[in-house]
C-alpha cells in the first residue's frame, strides 16, 4: 500500500480532482535512496510560521522550505506559501517541492508535529517522509560545541549564521539549511557520509535519552 492510498476519499477532507491529481503526481515519485552520499542526495530543509489560534495553541500560517542540493543552496530551489483560504494547496505545493526528498527542521516536535497535524487535518493524513531534526542532531556531530539540545539561536551564534527574521517560514528554513551544511561537514569526517547515517545517529541519540 503506497502512502498515497491514506490520502483516498473516506471519511477525511474532500479533495477536488486537480488536488488528487497533484498529490498522485508526488506519489508517483521515486523514494530518495537514503544510502547515497550527502553530495548526491537533495535535502529540503522546512519551517513553519504559525500564530495563536481561537481556544488556545498555534495554527499553521505559513511553510517556507529551502532545498539542498548536492551540498549546495540553490535560490532558485526555495517555496513559500501562505495557507490562506484554501491550506490544502499550499500543503500539496510543499509536498510537490518536497518531492520525496528527506526532510530537515530544527525541534522536529514543533515544526514536524504543526506539519503532521495540518496534513490530517487538511489532507485527510500524512505523507511518509524521512525527518532529520537538526536539535537532536547537532549536538552528536559537534558535542565540543553544546553537549546536550539547545536553542536555534545558540547553535546559529556558534558558527555565526544570521537570523534575518525569526517570523518568517523561508528565512528561518534558510537558517535552518545554513546550519545544516555545517551538518553535513562534521558528518563527513566523523564517516556518517549518507541520509541513513544522519537518521540513525538521530534515533540511537533519541535511545540514548529515552525519547
Amino acid at each position: 500500500m503506497s502512502w498515497l492510498s491514506r490520502f483516498l476519499p473516506g471519511g477525511g477532507p474532500a479533495l477536488d480532482a486537480e488536488q488528487q491529481a497533484s498529490l498522485e503526481t508526488v506519489a508517483a515519485l521515486p523514494a530518495t535512496d537514503l544510502g547515497r552520499a550527502h553530495y548526491e542526495t537533495r535535502y529540503v530543509i522546512v519551517n513553519t510560521e504559525t500564530g495563536p489560534q481561537e481556544g488556545g495553541g498555534q495554527r499553521l500560517l505559513a511553510v517556507g522550505a529551502v532545498a539542498i542540493n548536492r551540498g549546495l543552496i540553490h535560490p532558485d530551489d526555495a517555496f513559500r506559501a501562505n495557507l490562506g483560504s484554501i491550506p490544502a494547496n499550499a500543503l500539496i505545493g510543499l509536498l510537490r517541492f518536497i518531492a520525496r526528498s528527506p526532510v530537515v527542521v530544527f525541534n522536529a516536535p514543533f515544526n514536524q508535529g504543526t506539519l503532521e497535524r495540518a496534513f490530517e487535518q487538511h489532507l485527510g493524513s500524512q505523507p511518509e517522509l524521512d525527518w532529520i531534526d537538526l536539535m537532536v542532531l547537532m549536538p552528536s556531530l559537534y558535542p565540543e560545541r553544546i553537549a546536550g539540545q539547545a536553542r536555534m539561536d545558540a547553535w546559529l551564534d556558534i558558527f555565526g549564521i544570521d537570523r534575518v527574521d525569526h517570523r518568517d517560514a523561508l528565512f528561518e528554513a534558510l537558517a535552518v539549511a545554513q546550519l545544516f551544511q555545517v551538518a553535513l561537514a562534521r558528518a563527513g569526517i566523523q564517516g556518517l557520509p549518507t541520509a541513513r547515517d544522519l537518521l540513525d545517529t538521530q534515533s540511537n541519540r533519541k535511545w540514548l535519552r529515552g525519547n
